[in-house]
């Protein structure tokens, strides 16, 4: 056994009691490291990302995969700011990766959604109105987020460099050297998984569908173990399945299903938390009535397609009852989104009728 300590996998019943009671203590210490749901109306259905766990959230291309994350990581960042002690001691700070999409991209989204104006504008340079600019930009250069990605004019062979095992290793940079003092990470966002670059040491056999099924799957296993090692909240993205091969394809609501995710159904099975997210525009037009079925004379709710609308459904809370429902929800000019509390009301009343 030289390679492998007992000491540090085998744990006797007392052993057990006092890890556990320490975990409990900690989180109680700390409960501001609890992970929230960022849409404040859920919160009484999804439940908090604790420190040690990850959650997925699995979309089709072009269905605010990426913005979605982009709030909920913005959400985290402000209300982490608020609970910074009088004293201003150093609650965390969040890590936010992309291999997809530049730093400058991603700040500018934050701007935009903290009010500085419309992002399509801000990308170009126009800025609307330059005071509310100022207030935002000012605003997002003080929270508690660090990037983790590429920035624009960066070459290949760099980029090419951030498979999951360097970026450990820049997280723990972060944690340990990039401030003055050693900063503990309150959560990591990633986005997205099947993104990552191809690590070398998992290349198999010059197949790159075998290769890439690999990299899922030995990147879900150490995202896992990111969790633990830094005892903080892990939430990352994931492509789904399109629709030749989407499990809802046939179904009005096309929120991609349990076992979607593309290349593997494995993170489904390792996640802790397992979220879906579907815009209904992607599959019908803006204005349509889609109700639960085909023939509108059977159907027991409808909704008619909005330029804005986004579905959530929860498929996974792991040691929690509560799985399986979806809610409606708005997506606001600036990238915030919110219940659709009228949608939600009516179609449940239509379910009872």
């Amino acid at each position: 056994m030289s390679d492998i300590s007992p000491k540090n996998f085998v744990f006797d019943a007392p052993e057990g009691i006092r890890r556990s009671r320490d975990e409990r203590e900690y989180i109680k210490a700390n409960a501001h490291l609890a992970l929230h749901f960022p849409v404040p109306e859920l919160r009484y259905y999804f439940h908090p990302t604790f420190p040690g766990r990850v959650t997925l959230v699995q979309a089709q291309s072009h269905n605010f995969k990426t913005e979605w994350m982009n709030f909920w990581a913005k959400t985290a960042a402000v209300e982490l700011s608020a609970k910074t002690d009088a004293d201003e001691t150093k609650r965390g700070v969040i890590i936010k990766i992309s291999t997809e999409d530049a730093i400058e991209g991603l700040v500018e989204a934050e701007i935009a959604g903290m009010g500085g104006g419309k992002l399509d504008d801000i990308s170009v340079g126009v800025i609307e109105n330059p005071q509310e600019f100022l207030r935002a930009e000012t605003t997002v250069g003080g929270l508690p987020i660090v990037h983790i990605g590429e920035s624009l004019g960066m070459d290949n062979s760099n980029a090419a460099k951030l498979y999951w095992s360097n970026i450990m290793k820049l997280i723990d940079y972060v944690r340990r050297d990039h401030f003055a003092v050693s900063t503990p990470i309150a959560a990591i966002f990633l986005d997205y998984l099947q993104a990552l670059p191809i690590d070398p040491a998992n290349r198999v056999n010059n197949s790159m569908v075998e290769t890439r099924r690999n990299q899922v799957m030995h990147d879900m296993d150490s995202i896992r173990r990111a969790a633990k090692y830094f005892n903080c909240p892990v939430v990352l993205n994931a492509q789904s399945k399109q629709d030749e091969q989407l499990s809802t394809f046939n179904k009005s609501i096309k929120l991609p299903g349990y076992w979607d995710v593309q290349e593997s159904s494995y993170p489904s099975q390792r996640t802790d938390f397992l979220y879906s997210l579907w815009m209904p525009k992607m599959h019908y037009p803006q204005g349509e009535w889609v109700g639960s079925n085909a023939k509108k004379e059977f159907s027991k709710w409808n909704f008619c397609v909005k330029p804005n609308a986004l579905w959530i459904q929860c498929h996974k809370h792991k040691k929690y009852t509560n799985v399986g429902a979806s809610f409606p929800m708005l997506i606001s000019e600036n990238g915030n989104v919110s219940f659709d509390k009228d949608l939600y009301e009516n179609i449940t009343r239509m379910e009872r009728i």
